[in-house]
């Protein structure tokens, strides 16, 4: 047991194993970027199951990425070969597991469907399109939105669960305006309800309420769990936080990781004050700094230490760096965009040419749109380059169909149905989907069972429905046989119902094979697992994919946002359009606000292994329909520790500098009014009003045409009007 101990904590710091041996009570430790919080959570779960002799199915460990949870089992099999990683999992794929066993008590059935957000987008399209809705009155994301935060805000799970259906959804009480958010998102509740559907926060919700209203559900659970660690807690949500504090109450053993200086997520429900009080929450926490930072050179560790220095919401803490001394940061600032993207172009073939692999590069920028001029540059100086923007495969629409069809053998859902009905082409137009959705809306049925019932019809003669409903009915009969083959049933999907010659006519190889692949993924997943799997529990994981799970191996410069940068590391990484509105955005609104948009700038910078590059330029923009000044982050920066070029004159850095000074003057006094100027088209927000377009100015006011149709006009000096 001796030898087993000192190889686990070999080669770990001090603090680390002190993290790692903190097995009892409850612990918060602050790991900085490139602190090696991923070995300590590793380490720390073979320290339990082999030194302490606790079953790995006692463990929670609690990820926020597939890919996390993936790198963990990895790591864990180098000293546990015949462990699972069973209960290292997101807390999505966590609630799964426990509602496998628990759903019933809401009347719900074990073989419920997870719904993604292309899932969700889908049910939107089919209530718009039974309802007569445009994307005039609210488009999709606005209502995603709105639903997540109608979930957050109200106790919705009982209208779920009551067998009766007579509960109605509460907090809507504009349901019965058509086209209101609120009508929006009580439809959407009612077709969830009818097909069995949960989002990823239902998942939670879910959850929470059958530990809220079953003491012997809570409690076995509670008993399950003997410690309970989860990574990057400080991007936990309210919800999630209540979740893991309920299961630790029993055995009062919960490890938390995370630093208050990369909580970046706020607007997916992150709150930087659960890991900052943490220590007020529970009594006798222990509190573990990892400062020791093992990823980049002092240079560029100063750069972002120096910058993170000016939030006040944090734990005080400097990272210090393992490595010895690297280069300084460069800043660049240009005298336009394009000047500002040739630089970086030109930078990166010169790194190319002294034997740096493109493959090690990284373009970090705030915002997708902002990729457009670097690409621009990049293509006219020949640099190799790949955009990371967020679509992988699971959401490439040949793979949407293909897994629709086996959706739709295990599920009969109205979406899988939607999706599939008439690709290919069964001359199943909307006249006739028109008359199945009314079936099923007059009947309560499903659209599968409105559709079996008018397949045989006058109305469907010469279409291909029969041959469809013959191919479910068939692929239904495969998927329910004990020893079905996941890839035996894709093939059976695609051949019978006519997809893959249907791409065969395409002509398009590439989606050709991306069908391939996802047979060979589908193949991967079986070996994996070791064991017979069925097609159930391969939709449900291919549902809790995560963008991050996808990668690329091209050898080429990577571009990609800050928030997709985020866990990853690169011996290089630029920084670019480090402008005022654009980085900072110019939707920040409060001190706040400006404080998580300076840790997104310290989680850029500190993605950097070797060198860092940061860049802004001059010139007029069309995003925030003024003149580019530098981003206040660059003067964030102790001005030793960088090295800076370009030109600005002694006029533009006082412009710049009063700029922000004014900025940062309003930010600490919210009720001064706003200094910024409006433009005909801008996007502004009324207290009162809601959202609204600037359509012009007249005698000192603002015109203001609303959303909800009314036109304003607002004083100039009121200070009333925010940008959205």
């Amino acid at each position: 047991m001796q030898d087993i101990c000192e190889d686990l904590l070999k080669g770990l710091n001090e603090e680390q194993k002190t993290a790692v041996s903190s097995t009892e009570g409850y612990v918060r430790v602050v790991a900085g970027a490139g602190s090696g919080k991923t070995r300590v959570l590793t380490t720390r779960y073979v320290y339990i199951a082999k030194v302490l002799g606790v079953a790995p199915s006692r463990i929670l460990s609690v990820t926020f990425t597939n890919k996390a949870a993936k790198e963990m089992k990895k790591r864990i099999l180098r000293y546990m070969p015949d462990e699972d990683g069973g209960w290292i999992l997101t807390f999505h794929g966590a609630c799964n597991k426990i509602l496998k066993e628990e759903i019933h008590r809401l009347h719900y059935p074990s073989n419920f469907l997870i719904m993604d957000e292309e899932d969700q987008k889908s049910l939107l399209k089919k209530i718009y399109e039974e309802n007569g809705l445009t994307l005039k009155d609210h488009n999709f994301k606005s209502c995603l939105d709105a639903i997540g935060v109608y979930k957050g805000k109200n106790g919705y799970v009982p209208y779920f669960s009551d067998p009766t259906g007579q509960t109605a959804a509460p907090g809507l009480p504009r349901a019965d305006e058509k086209g209101s958010l609120d009508f929006i998102t009580k439809k959407y509740l009612e077709l969830q309800r009818k097909n069995y559907f949960l989002d990823f926060d239902d998942l939670v919700f879910f959850t929470l309420q059958i530990f809220y209203d079953f003491d012997d559900a809570r409690e076995k659970w509670q008993r399950q769990f003997e410690y309970i660690q989860v990574d990057e807690f400080q991007d936990v949500s309210k919800p999630e936080y209540t979740l893991v504090e309920m299961l630790s109450l029993l055995n009062k053993n919960m490890f938390v990781v995370g630093d208050p200086d990369q909580t970046i997520y706020t607007w997916r429900g992150a709150d930087i004050r659960l890991f900052l009080d943490f220590d007020k929450a529970f009594g006798g926490v222990k509190t573990i700094v990892l400062g020791k930072n093992y990823r980049s050179t002092p240079e560029i560790l100063a750069v972002g230490n120096s910058l993170i220095r000016h939030n006040t919401q944090r734990i005080k803490k400097d990272l210090v760096a393992v490595r010895k001394n690297g280069v300084k940061t460069r800043y660049f600032h240009a005298a336009t965009r394009q000047q500002e993207c040739e630089f970086i172009a030109g930078e990166i073939t010169a790194l190319h040419e002294k034997g740096v692999p493109l493959g090690d590069i990284a373009v970090l920028y705030r915002s997708n749109y902002m990729s457009r001029s670097v690409e621009d540059a990049f293509l006219k100086y020949g640099v190799p380059y790949t955009v990371y923007n967020g679509v992988e495969f699971y959401k490439r629409k040949e793979i949407k169909d293909a897994v629709a069809y086996l959706r739709m053998f295990v599920y009969k859902d109205d979406l899988s149905f939607s999706r599939i009905v008439n690709v290919p082409a069964r001359g199943i137009g909307k006249k006739r989907l028109a008359a199945i959705s009314a079936l099923a809306q007059n009947e309560n049925l499903t659209l599968y069972q409105a559709f079996s019932k008018l397949a045989d019809s006058a109305l469907f003669a010469g279409t291909g429905a029969k041959k469809l409903l013959n191919v479910i009915e068939e692929g239904c009969i495969r998927a329910q046989a004990a020893d079905v083959d996941v890839s035996d049933l894709l093939d059976f999907a695609l051949k019978k119902s006519g997809y893959e010659e249907y791409l065969m006519l395409c002509g398009d190889q590439n989606r050709l094979d991306n069908v391939n692949e996802l047979k060979a993924a589908i193949k991967d997943f079986v070996d994996e697992a070791g064991e017979h799997v069925t097609p159930e529990e391969y939709l449900n994981a291919v549902a809790l994919i995560s963008n991050s799970d996808s990668e690329d191996k091209e050898q080429s410069v990577k571009l990609m946002t800050v928030h997709t940068a985020k866990g990853l590391e690169f011996p290089c990484v630029f920084v670019c359009s480090l402008n005022e509105g654009l980085f900072p955005s110019q939707k920040i609104e409060n001190k706040q606000q400006m404080e998580e948009e300076r840790r997104v700038a310290y989680v850029a910078f500190t993605r950097a292994k070797d060198r860092l590059y940061l860049t802004d330029s001059d010139g007029f923009d069309l995003q925030t329909k003024g003149r580019l000044m530098p981003s206040r982050f660059i003067f964030n920066i102790d001005e030793s520790l960088i090295d800076k070029s370009g030109v600005m004159t002694d006029e533009y850095l006082h412009a710049a500098l009063e700029y922000i000074r004014a900025s940062e003057y309003a930010l600490n006094h919210p009720s001064v009014p706003d200094f910024r100027t409006y433009l005909g088209g801008d996007r502004v927000r009324h207290p009162v009003f809601g959202d609204g377009t600037v359509t012009g100015r007249q005698s000192g006011c603002y015109v203001v045409k609303f959303d909800n149709g009314n036109v304003r006009t607002i004083s100039e000096g009121s200070g009333v009007l925010k940008p959205i």
